[in-house]
């Protein structure tokens, strides 16, 4: 048993006890250096100081909505204590890495060549051809520079010796290196005395690499090169790190619908026109990524990509049909292939494996199949000691019939690492993955990676599951501070975005910020409707509950909730409803669902900021439902969508992007303030409800201080209806008036192109501001008035559908057609 595997034995067995006799444990287990930091950094902290760095860590996973998973499945977690390899360690494991890309990548020059492996009996065909990973389509079909792994990445496991073996290459669409990276920036924050101290390589200098590899690839010289993350959508389960990806390379996040072809070239679409794209780096699998060559009923590709890469115009980073070399079947095989086609003997051992499709190797897979891992090459997996008689013999007779499908494969006793639990320090079983990215002909590698942890204590173990997750430090930072010299001659590694946006990031744009404003608005309608009730609710015959009569029949009216405006002693428990329950549409936390969901879909968008305040407000409306200080819940609310509307303000550059985000608010909030003063004040009530009515109003409109402030200078109206409707409907300095939000859709409309409706958004603004409402004040019946409200609400109703009819109208389904290729005519059948 190594170093390694002795300390964090004898950690375990210590658990809770971390004070005291540590200098005599490390002396007795030969702790390495670079461990003995860690270790010291343990003792330092002892179990209520680690429980505290689990807890914070948890904290930060929330705040920064670092998602994995499917459905409501979705968590990550990250245990607070580093996985540290020294130096020389990482640097034997990193000289394997690069020899098994250089030989994964002959093999797929190979396969989609002249396929002499296969022709001259070297490796059995039917590993290859029966794999779904292989593309027939793809034979033939010319890489860049004869790049076929742009990216690559490997799951490693260390056995009891100490010594690393690769249990699987992921050659399609290699995952995990934004966690990889999350993993970093959040254990150097929770741990950031012992990263200093241990100076870690750093990871950023990878991610240049990456995209100046990805550059080098592009198929068209004279200009920078336009990179895309192709995914499927915020739906899948490595969404959060596919965005994260997306923002590091400055690449745009697409998906299928965002992207056209024509001329045998792929292009962004957007209404004003489209953007050439030189490389795509997909995250699609390939049997779906091109529906005309591949699966027909693929949502998620686009037609003729294929053709498209054949033709050289467009780079698909892995290249179609890469992920054969996934297949488990060729582990029994890469020993003997390196000698052959490098020169070299494989320094990285695969998992010790059986092909089926071998007699030798079935007779040995059979006899022993009660204590093999079984794996089928298109993904199923059993463990055979898990399996009862029947079953096995069930399996048996599947191999049999189809030996070629299934592998054998030696249980593999992976080490264990110290992981933070309520008792102290227990054991995990490790498996490491490893990223590496080919730049300047040759692969670079991360200088460590991400670290997967399971609980299970069976020495057999699956890799595949649930894990929690490790950051991996690999020390020596004199000898390892950057993983690539930037000796790419291809121009500035900068990647522009288009001036228009495909329409389905700009549909979520504009309703981010349609629905940001939304939870505020609603949320400031309620906090005043609470206040109100919390006053008047058990008063009904009080001037005060007619105002909050008044107010929750308004708020009934512009969300379309049940306010309790027709018993207002019940008014408390609606407006808990109306705050926190996410399927009530109007809600506030429907809205901040709506709002979170949009801004997953364009996280490559979003400010790094955001997210925390997301996380904040979900938990806000999450504890509305039970927390008794509903006034400070509400507080709470409106403090973070005003650190929203900050973020985007100050972190969006004012392009397109900025241009329908603040579009989004500004229809969401002209609309509002017109429902609010019209469904308020137009209609007749007494004139002392009216005036309180009119200064609740403009309390929520933000606008009170103002009002009070120029009645006491004498400088607005008397009456207070008139004061309020004047200054939240016609003020164009007033930044929650109507008129403001109009003058500022004007400036966004333009940005985006559409100075057609501009005019009109203008025109509807000089109208506003022309109206003399003290007409409609001028006598008690305010028919005119709502009358005057509802058109111009019906107006920014028609200006919205024009601008999502002209900007945001996205592509419909796609479906397959099928077509009879037998060539009978119709009447010669």
């Amino acid at each position: 048993m190594t170093a390694d595997a002795t300390v964090t034995s004898e950690l375990v067995g210590y658990r809770s006890r971390l004070t005291g006799g540590w200098d005599e444990l490390l002396a007795a287990s030969g702790v390495r250096a670079d461990q003995r930091l860690l270790s010291e950094a343990v003792e330092e902290l002892g179990l209520r100081g680690m429980l505290a760095a689990r807890s914070e860590m948890s904290s930060l996973v929330r705040d920064e909505g670092i998602l994995y998973g499917g459905g409501d499945a979705r968590s990550w977690a990250i245990d607070p204590l580093p996985i540290v390899l020294g130096a020389e360690e990482w640097r034997r494991v990193e000289k394997g890495l690069e020899q098994r890309s250089r030989l994964l990548g002959l093999l797929l020059d190979d396969f989609y060549g002249e396929q002499r492996l296969l022709s001259s009996g070297a490796l059995p065909a039917e590993i290859v051809w029966g794999h779904s990973g292989f593309l027939p389509q793809a034979c033939g079909v010319s890489v860049p520079g004869g790049v076929w792994l742009p990216i690559v990445s490997a799951d490693l496991g260390r056995g009891p010796d100490g010594a690393w073996t690769v249990l699987a290459d992921r050659t399609a669409t290699p995952a995990g290196i934004g966690y990889a990276m999350t993993n970093r920036r959040l254990t150097s924050r929770v741990m950031g005395d012992l990263h200093h101290d241990a100076r870690p390589a750093r990871y950023r200098s990878f991610f240049s690499a990456m995209r100046a590899g990805l550059q080098q690839l592009a198929p068209r010289a004279g200009h920078t090169p336009k990179g895309v993350l192709l995914w499927s959508g915020v739906d899948d389960a490595t969404a959060y790190e596919q965005g994260f990806i997306a923002t590091l390379l400055g690449y745009a996040l697409v998906e299928a619908e965002d992207l056209v072809l024509r001329d045998g070239q792929v292009w962004i679409n957007t209404p004003e026109g489209r953007t050439l794209v030189d490389v795509i780096l997909r995250r699609v699998v390939s049997d779906m990524v091109d529906p005309l060559e591949f699966r027909s009923d693929s949502q998620l590709g686009i037609a003729g990509l294929l053709e498209s890469t054949r033709l050289g115009n467009v780079v698909a980073a892995n290249p179609l049909g890469s992920g054969v070399t996934e297949s488990p079947a060729l582990q029994p095989y890469l020993e003997s292939l390196a000698p052959q086609l490098l020169g070299e003997e494989l320094s990285l051992p695969s998992l010790p494996s059986w092909w089926c499709g071998d007699a030798g190797s079935l007779s040995h897979v059979t006899k022993k199949l009660a204590k093999l891992r079984i794996v089928s090459i298109h993904g199923e997996s059993h463990q055979g000691w898990t399996l009862s008689a029947a079953e096995r013999s069930e399996l048996a007779a599947r191999i049999a019939a189809e030996p070629w499908a299934w592998v054998g494969q030696q249980p593999f006793e992976l080490s264990t690492a110290p992981v933070v639990a309520d008792e102290g320090l227990i054991p995990n079983r490790l498996v490491l993955r490893a990223f590496g990215a080919q730049v300047n002909h040759a692969h670079q590698f991360l200088p460590g990676g991400l670290a997967l942890m399971t609980p299970h204590d069976a020495a057999m173990l699956a890799f595949d599951g649930p894990r929690l997750a490790k950051d991996v430090w690999v020390l020596d930072a004199e000898d390892i501070v950057e993983t690539w010299t930037p000796t790419f001659e291809g121009g500035p590694v900068v990647l522009r975005r288009a001036a228009a946006l495909a329409p389905r990031i700009a549909d979520n744009l504009l309703w981010l910020g349609r629905y940001s404003e939304r939870a505020d608005a609603n949320a400031r309608l309620l906090r005043l409707a609470l206040d109100l009730a919390l006053d008047h609710g058990r008063r009904p015959e009080s001037l005060g509950a007619q105002v909050l009569e008044a107010v929750l029949a308004t708020g009934e009216r512009i969300t379309g909730l049940p306010l309790g405006s027709d018993s207002i002693a019940d008014a408390h428990r609606f407006i808990r409803l109306a705050i926190s329950d996410r399927d009530l549409k109007g809600s506030v936390a429907h809205a901040v669902r709506r709002l979170t969901a949009a801004a997953h879909e364009v996280p490559d968008l979003m400010s790094g900021d955001l997210w925390q305040v997301l996380s904040q407000l979900e938990q806000l409306v999450g504890d509305a439902a039970r927390r008794r200080d509903l006034t400070g819940v509400l507080d709470a609310l409106v403090s973070s969508t005003l650190a929203l509307a900050g973020i985007n303000n100050e972190s969006l550059t004012r392009d397109v992007t900025w241009a329908f985000v603040d579009a989004g608010v500004r229809l969401e909030r002209a609309q509002r303030m017109l429902s609010l003063v019209g469904f308020a004040l137009g209609r007749e009530r007494a004139a002392v409800v009216e005036n309180q009515l009119a200064e609740a109003i403009l309390e929520m409109g933000e606008s009170l201080i103002t009002h009070r402030r120029r009645s006491a200078a004498g400088e607005g109206p008397r009456q207070p209806g008139l004061g309020a409707t004047q200054l939240l409907v016609a003020d164009r300095i007033n930044p929650r008036s109507v008129a403001f939000q109009l003058d500022r859709l004007v400036d966004d409309l333009r940005l985006i192109g559409d100075q057609r409706l501009a005019d009109r958004v203008a025109a509807q603004c000089g109208a506003i501001v022309d109206t003399d409402f003290a007409l409609f004040f001028s006598t008690p019946d305010r028919t005119a008035l709502a009358g005057c409200f509802a058109d111009q609400r019906t107006e920014l109703r028609e200006i919205a559908d024009e601008l999502g009819r002209v900007h945001l109208t996205r592509s419909a389904p796609r479906r397959p057609t099928l077509t009879d290729w037998s060539g009978a005519a119709e009447g010669h059948r």
